[in-house]
């Protein structure tokens, strides 16, 4: 299978093997809703990369709330790229950490999540938290893109163990949506509390101005866009924090 990103992983964990759906019903516990979005809104599933002590160089880390003893890189084709976030959810349902790698049609995002192992079942893993990359082309990278798909390679994440490897991950991650507002990949302590801060306003203008338009009364309407002021005020200053 041809590769979005060059990863730089090691040929001994190379896997690129197909998962089929019934795999998904079997071994998953999963809604009506979610069985039609396996059906309907994925193409295929491929585990593409399998890291273990058995296939790269570097040591596990468990304690008793994470287990990243294995990582998996898998890709996602899907057709309905507005169930992303429930096709992403199934997926996760692999009982490792995961690196996905989802395509639209000519583009792709990867999403990483942060799991913790699930107390009232020690073999299973549950996630804490979810983050998706912007959506990139697959051909004609912007200079930002390109420099985001090189920090990927692992010879560019530390090799203490797998949770220090999996993390800087999700760093990469956050600091390219960063680079969204700020121009660069640089990544501050904060820059995931401000993205998310961002994300929560932009939302709540969105649900401002659809207000707005549905409001019939003129004082309430200069009233409401006076808050809309202020939240986009509130906004540009947290981009300006990036």
């Amino acid at each position: 299978m041809q590769e979005l990103v060059n990863l730089g992983l090691e040929a001994s964990s190379k896997i690129d093997k197909k998962l089929f759906k019934k795999q998904f019903t079997e071994n998953f516990s999963l809604s009506i809703a979610d069985k039609k979005i396996l059906t309907n809104d994925i193409e295929s599933i491929t585990l593409e990369y399998l890291l273990n002590k058995n296939t790269i160089n570097i040591a596990p880390y468990t304690d008793a709330q994470q287990d990243y003893s294995e990582i998996a890189f898998i890709k996602v084709e899907i057709l309905n790229p507005n169930k992303l976030r429930q096709i992403t959810s199934i997926v996760q349902n692999i009982p490792y950490p995961l690196i996905i790698f989802l395509t639209y049609e000519t583009k792709f995002c990867i999403n990483i999540s942060l799991k913790r192992i699930n107390k009232a079942d020690s073999s299973k893993l549950v996630v804490q938290e979810s983050h998706f990359s912007e959506w990139i082309e697959m051909q004609n990278h912007t200079k930002i893109e390109d420099a985001f798909l090189e920090s990927l390679k692992a010879k560019n994440h530390p090799y203490t163990d797998l949770l220090a490897f999996f993390t800087s991950y999700l760093d990469k991650l956050i600091a390219f949506n960063a680079s969204k507002h700020s121009g660069s990949l640089n990544r501050h302590a904060n820059t995931k509390e401000i993205l998310q801060s961002i994300q929560s306003i932009e939302a709540k203008i969105t649900e401002a101005k659809i207000k707005i338009k549905k409001e019939t009364s003129f004082s309430a309407k200069v009233n409401m866009n006076i808050e809309l002021k202020k939240l986009s005020d509130e906004l540009e200053k947290l981009k300006g924090n990036l």
